[in-house]
């Protein structure tokens, strides 16, 4: 039997410190793929959510970087229209804002882990999604592949997304200290057209200047179209708000204060993620209203250490027929800095966290149950850089990261069931760069997923009984609580390179990865009886590649090819597991027309025909072109155009689910 991997609850802290600044510059290449065309001689300490020191010659594992300037990102309504280009990444579901599960190397979205600004995301309750976000409030989204339990604790074994909120400072015009910027998004193929209004300013520089930002959104949307043209039913509304500010009460403090709102109305099916309705799958009326309030302290003592302490609240609750409620408090802090022993230079990355996660549910919600799981974790990573480059007379130099996280979950519902569990995820790896240009490593990692709360304590009704024939009849089906449960774990080798090469840049990694303790359900029909309980182990291995190409000749020229495949079988059946992905390839070109502010794009999207699906349907193999447009003709006005999928071919997700359909996207801004 073909099982899907289910991966799921937690988040943590894990690699390092740095990347969006670097990003953005190197970004400018290839928009969707974060290019590591750019190297400067002289390092810099970055700190940014990924928490990974250095610049991306220096880092161990493949991430990609999705800025607001990248039309895919600028002109997105919902989540699939932000990662659609990105091969290895997938979004299962009809294309409905609370129906959208992320699924990455082998994993599916338990095995994922979500961070909005720095907090983790992962509602559990059914087909609906775990997290909730108005893309039109990202300035950033990060994607990091992997297991990187090492930093960021449960859910991290496939691999971390990271989405960063837009603040004054990304908004401001140079020399201005106030502004205000109206947009106006729309999209074809789900009908929809929104708006948001952004203000935002600073006052004083230095000591004791203050900066904020307030951004609201609003937009309607209709029946979404899918590839080759069948709708999913949607009706909804969604209203979104992003308010935050600075105070800089010294030279090396800085306290910051944010709260991201999130609200939709909709009207849909029971389970979005079916195509249509049904009397199985009947509308409802639907309400999710999604919370994250942070208050954080910033600690910048010089150029080489950074520490940031933050306390957190997030709540979700999605209300239909019945009401489901997950709050969430937490109090972490993340720090970094860099060592210089002459011979000898360490770069150490440290942090902890404590979390306390609530679930309460009306007395009708069935899959929710009224519990909750108390978690800390404490990390350090340390990596010794030593030698020099073989120009220098060097044998290259050398890095050897040693990485350690410590996770206590603690769960309990109300009739006092306790399940309790210690986790150790290590992380060891080794780099070696004979030149600046070039760098090999390879690297050994441990990660887990803790179960959730329902899969540990639900007991509603899982199916009602029914009647085979006059002879033969089965009772209701009812969940059985397991406070036994053991955490997923996995045990991953990954290798791989980067280099620049001139006017080429290529990075590349495959990984190997041996996974144990599945929670999987187990169903006795005659017993009326569902259980989670931990079954199969599975064998994952597969491979990323990114090339970018800049031609001299042609400045105004970025080009660049990603490829992706993830293969995978059950070590004990041998069958293949149900959550591979075939071999896929985005191939992307953007034509700088220069004086005038002007970029026009394509891109590919292509994979094989395929049959490692879940219950082994052969799917046909597909080729997508989508093209784009920015163009910012003054310095207060930016259009960003995207039509996907052009030809409006019928394709299918790895999971079998319907592709998006052909839909131009847009979004019109003006500044002042």
């Amino acid at each position: 039997m073909k099982r899907m991997l289910h991966t799921g609850n937690w988040l943590a802290l894990a690699l390092g410190s740095t990347l969006a600044p670097t990003a953005l510059a190197q970004n400018d290449s290839s928009p969707d793929m974060a290019d590591s065309t750019a190297h400067s001689d002289v390092e810099t300490m970055l700190v940014t959510e990924t928490r990974l020191p250095g610049d991306f010659q220096r880092a161990p594992l493949i991430i990609d970087v999705i800025t607001r300037d990248d039309p895919a990102l600028a002109t997105a309504t919902r989540w699939e229209d932000v990662i659609s280009q990105q091969p290895g990444v997938h979004v299962s579901g009809s294309g409905r804002r609370n129906g959208q599960f992320v699924s990455m190397r082998g994993f599916d979205n338990q095995g994922v882990l979500i961070r909005l600004d720095g907090v983790r995301q992962d509602i559990t309750t059914g087909h609906l999604g775990s997290f909730f976000i108005d893309p039109g409030l990202l300035k950033e989204v990060q994607i990091a592949r992997g297991a990187l339990s090492s930093l960021y604790g449960s859910n991290a074994m496939g691999g971390v997304i990271n989405l960063t909120t837009v603040d004054a400072e990304d908004l401001l015009a140079p020399g201005e200290d106030s502004g205000a910027r109206v947009s106006v998004s729309a999209a074809t193929g789900n009908h929809e057209l929104g708006t948001n209004l952004s203000l935002f300013g600073r006052s004083g520089e230095g000591t004791g200047s203050l900066d904020g930002l307030v951004s609201l959104g609003y937009s309607e949307s209709g029946d979404i179209r899918r590839a080759g043209g069948e709708d999913a039913e949607d009706d909804a509304q969604l209203d979104s708000l992003l308010a935050r500010g600075g105070w800089q009460v010294a030279n090396d403090h800085r306290l910051t204060a944010s709260w991201q709102h999130y609200q939709e109305d909709s009207r849909q099916p029971s389970n979005p993620q079916q195509l249509t309705a049904s009397a199985s799958n009947p509308e409802v009326d639907r309400d999710v209203t999604s919370d994250n309030v942070q208050i954080a302290h910033h600690w910048t003592p010089d150029a080489e250490t950074s520490l940031q302490t933050r306390l957190t609240l997030s709540r979700q609750d999605i209300d239909d027929n019945d009401s489901r409620t997950l709050t969430r408090y937490g109090l972490q802090s993340d720090g970094v800095t860099r060592l210089d022993h002459g011979w000898l230079s360490q770069t150490l990355v440290f942090g902890f966290e404590v979390e306390q996660a609530e679930q309460n549910a009306s007395a009708g919600a069935s899959g929710f149950p009224d519990a909750d799981i108390d978690t800390s974790a404490v990390y350090v990573d340390d990596t010794l850089t030593v030698g020099r480059y073989l120009a220098d007379g060097g044998a290259g130099e050398f890095d050897l990261g040693l990485g350690l996280r410590y996770d206590n979950y603690q769960a309990s519902n109300q009739d006092g069931d306790n399940s309790n569990h210690d986790e150790l995820s290590p992380r060891l790896r080794f780099a070696w760069r004979p030149t600046s240009d070039l760098m090999l490593y390879s690297g050994y990692a441990e990660a887990f997923r803790a179960p959730t709360l329902t899969e540990l304590y639900t007991t509603d009704r899982h199916f009602a009984g029914f009647c085979a024939g006059p002879f033969f009849c089965v009772p209701d089906n009812f969940w059985v609580p397991n406070p036994e449960l053991s955490p997923e774990t996995s045990h991953t080798w990954e290798s791989g390179f980067n280099w620049q090469l001139g006017e080429l840049s290529l990075r590349g990694s495959y990984f190997d990865t041996h996974a144990d303790d599945f929670i999987d359900t187990e169903v006795d029909i005659l017993a009326g009886t569902t259980q989670a309980i931990n079954v199969s182990r599975a064998h994952l291995w597969g491979y990323d590649l990114r090339l970018g190409y800049q031609p001299n000749a042609l400045p105004e020229l970025d080009t660049f090819a990603a490829l992706s495949e993830v293969s995978g079988r059950d070590r004990d059946s041998g069958e293949e597991l149900g959550s591979q992905t075939p071999l896929e390839a985005t191939l992307g070109a953007d034509w700088h027309f220069s004086g005038n502010n002007l970029s026009l794009g394509w891109r590919g999207r292509f994979a094989q025909s395929f049959d490692g699906t879940e219950d082994g349907t052969q799917l046909p193999g597909y080729g997508l072109n989508d093209l784009q447009l920015a163009w910012q003709p003054g310095a207060q006005l930016s259009t960003s155009l995207r039509l996907a999928n052009a030809g409006d071919k019928e394709w299918y997700r790895p999971d079998g689910s319907l592709g998006d359909g052909r839909s131009l996207l847009a979004n019109i801004s003006y500044q002042w």
